[in-house]
């Protein structure tokens, strides 16, 4: 069996696996970096069979339609990832045109891998001229699932995961497997008590409203939002959504069973104001207390225009509830206080806080979820601090620290 990382070995970003065993040729995730212009994985095999994507965010998928360039592979993942997956690539194409560069696929082959998704629940077990992967829960998002490759040896390929419940999703269902291929985003990082910082990030909105300001909370469209918003539900502030999550919040009630709760999910979105187009968002600005709206590093979406209003309001906040990537306009005003808009250096008077909401296992989790696998060795992938893992998980498994491009035999 051989393993070979197209991208996301060693880098949160542009993850793709390739495995070849017993003949056959897959691809677990095929995605991109989004970064500005957005940075692309080496290309997939042309004599792919299978292709399984863990979810819906563009470092896992946004590189998937061009698989529908090559002449038979299939692409399997759940019902909820697809439909998120394909928001997404579009989305992706809308901001190559805004921003000018020359995107790595057309709207056509969107629509041609609309052929070629296989959908399967997150409990199944995908079947095709031999291949077996089953898929199991996790967490991070809706949708997400760890799969299971059944082939010389069992390979349990993660994807990103959280083993805690949020208020969206429930935690990881780790399986047993030979092999673990687990993303290590947080290696050597702990999460701080997910109930303390929704309590300090109320306090901190309440405490911005009571000297009259009022609150931007950048949030991703998809997983991050619908989590800030079921934090404030029946906080009684008026409350604004704005940007991509409006549709994906569409997506997940058509799908109540890969919530954690979705009759709490529906009611949280009740007292919610949808901002339906840009010329309502003067109305937000006035009536709200709080907008939650993409983008969640501020490098573009409806959240520019908040800030670019409120900059100068001293009683205003700014709360990030995401991880900024190195360059994002997000990292820029963390570091120094300051963000760019069209072209503009502006420095908001008002506070800047960041909360982690990540939806990322941290460092003790990882381990105690590669003991639950029972592998006996573990593939990291997917981080930039891997050593820090690598050093722990050694005490009871073989530890592999691939490179991009590089095959390696199991």
């Amino acid at each position: 069996m051989e393993l070979r990382f197209l991208g996301g070995a060693s880098e949160v970003g542009s993850l793709g696996l390739v495995v070849r065993d017993q003949g056959r040729t897959l691809l677990f995730d095929y995605g991109l970096t989004p970064t500005d212009p957005p940075t692309y994985p080496r290309p997939a095999p042309t004599n792919l069979d299978v292709a399984f994507l863990s979810h819906a965010h563009l470092d896992h998928s946004g590189m998937t339609p061009v698989l529908s360039r090559l002449p038979k592979t299939r692409l399997v993942a759940t019902p909820v990832t697809v439909a998120v997956a394909d928001l997404l690539t579009k989305d992706a194409l809308k901001v190559a045109r805004l921003e000018g560069y020359l995107p790595a696929y057309a709207p056509s082959d969107i629509h041609a891998l609309h052929n070629r998704f296989a959908a399967v629940d997150r409990h199944a077990t995908f079947r095709h001229h031999g291949i077996e992967v089953e898929l199991t829960p996790a967490g991070h998002i809706p949708g997400a699932t760890m799969l299971l490759y059944r082939g010389e040896h069992d390979v349990l390929f993660t994807g990103d995961l959280q083993t805690i419940p949020t208020h969206l999703v429930g935690g990881a269902e780790p399986v047993e497997a030979d092999v673990l291929v687990m993303e290590s985003t947080y290696a050597g990082r702990e999460h701080p008590d997910r109930r303390e910082t929704e309590r300090k990030f109320l306090a901190k909105v309440a405490e911005t409203i009571e000297r009259g300001g009022k609150v931007v909370v950048p949030a991703f469209a998809v997983g991050r939002a619908q989590e800030v918003l079921m934090t404030l539900a029946g906080s009684g502030y008026t409350t604004y959504l704005d940007g991509m999550a409006r549709s994906v919040n569409e997506i997940y009630l058509a799908a109540p069973e890969y919530l954690a709760d979705a009759r709490r999910f529906r009611r949280a979105l009740e007292s919610v104001h949808v901002v339906e187009h840009a010329g309502a968002r003067k109305k937000a600005l006035q009536d709200a207390d709080v907008i939650v709206t993409t983008g969640g590093m501020l490098d573009g979406g409806p959240v520019l225009y908040y800030v670019g209003e409120l900059y100068r309001d001293p009683r205003s906040s700014i709360l990030l509830t995401g991880f900024q990537v190195e360059g994002s306009n997000g990292r820029q005003l963390l570091e120094q206080g300051t963000l760019t808009i069209d072209d503009t250096t502006i420095r908001p008077l008002g506070d800047v806080q960041k909360f982690d909401f990540s939806a990322h296992a941290g460092h003790s989790d990882l381990v105690r979820l590669a003991r639950e696998t029972r592998a006996s060795t573990v593939v990291l992938m997917h981080g930039d601090h891997r050593e820090a893992l690598r050093d722990e998980l050694q005490a009871f498994c073989e530890v592999i620290l691939p490179a991009n491009g590089r095959p390696f035999s199991l």
